[in-house]
């Protein structure tokens, strides 16, 4: 889990805690005032108690207090028994108690919770839903069929299935308008968050906005998703290379993010309709360099074929 939704599930728990905590509180009243001996044994109790603390400070023996205090307690215990009475707050986790964790281990609840983050700050929920599942590649007569459909076993296999192994960083597709690029994109998103790792889908342009009012120090909402660009485990961008050019920030923000990704060993994938001469010329050939070489980076020729958008 990343630290970015800290806070958050934080905030989420305590939530829980306090209305837990003030149901009790209410139907505690409600149980007191039908059991009054009951509410005297509570308040014997506590003052039992304060009693103990006092004679403790000033040296003197507390042994009957304590003894006391035992035969107050079993007499509550046994009055709760033979009239059924629960003073449990009503947690909606019973493992965690409403912790989010169980023996230092996140709880199941947790990682709903979690989850739930995921998918609402991965900016998909808005678009189409494409599964790896939904490729149909293996089944079209298009130029491109053969080759798509090997990108998508490799995404599955290598990158999916053992992300945590994958040794590439960084993921090009370059290609013609509709020959499948953003369904793959999305179909890689959909996989990482089902088993859930972080993922921040995104067009260039969207990116561009986010740092341009990072940079012009607006406190937007827009603004504040500049860290989850930077924290989260892939990042990808849709239609690489139509974003506006802004002194300053484009370039200057790009190349800072993909080279703090990279040291730490974040992933990002690029999806461009542009060319190699083309990126060169945009970006530079050693931006260009750091999505093509084979060490770190997944990348294949420009992609040619049939636009699906029109069948």
């Amino acid at each position: 889990m990343i630290k970015y939704f800290n806070q958050q599930i934080q905030n989420i728990y305590a939530s829980k805690r306090a209305l837990a905590k003030e149901i009790s509180q209410n139907e505690n009243k409600v149980l007191l005032s039908l059991h009054p001996k009951f509410e005297e044994l509570l308040k014997i109790k506590k003052q039992t108690e304060l009693d103990i603390v006092k004679t403790k400070s000033k040296g003197i023996d507390v042994t009957d207090l304590q003894e006391t205090l035992k035969v107050i307690n079993a007499d509550i215990k046994q009055y709760a028994q033979q009239n059924n009475l629960q003073f449990t707050p009503p947690y909606l986790c019973q493992s965690c108690k409403d912790a989010g964790y169980v023996d230092g281990k996140p709880c199941e609840c947790l990682k709903r919770e979690y989850y739930a983050l995921l998918k609402e700050n991965s900016s998909l929920t808005s678009l189409p839903i494409f599964r790896i599942e939904d490729n149909k590649f293996g089944n079209i007569d298009a130029p491109q069929a053969k080759g798509m459909n090997k990108l998508y076993s490799i995404m599955r296999n290598k990158v999916c299935d053992d992300f945590a192994n994958c040794k590439w960083n960084n993921f090009m597709l370059s290609g013609a308008s509709g020959v499948g690029k953003t369904c793959l994109a999305l179909a890689t998103a959909d996989a990482l968050l089902d088993k859930g790792i972080s993922v921040f889908y995104l067009s260039a342009f969207e990116f561009v906005n986010i740092f341009l009012d990072k940079h012009t120090h607006k406190q937007t909402a827009l603004a504040r998703k500049a860290d989850y660009i930077n924290e989260c485990e892939m990042l990808i961008i849709d239609n690489f290379g139509e974003e506006p050019i802004y002194k300053n920030v484009t370039l200057e923000y790009l190349f800072s993010t993909i080279d703090k990704r990279m040291a730490n060993n974040k992933k990002t994938f690029i999806c461009t309709r542009l060319g190699a001469g083309a990126l060169i010329s945009r970006y530079g050939e050693a931006f260009l360099s750091k999505f093509t070489d084979k060490k770190y980076s997944l990348s294949v020729g420009f992609i040619t074929g049939e636009n699906l958008r029109k069948s």
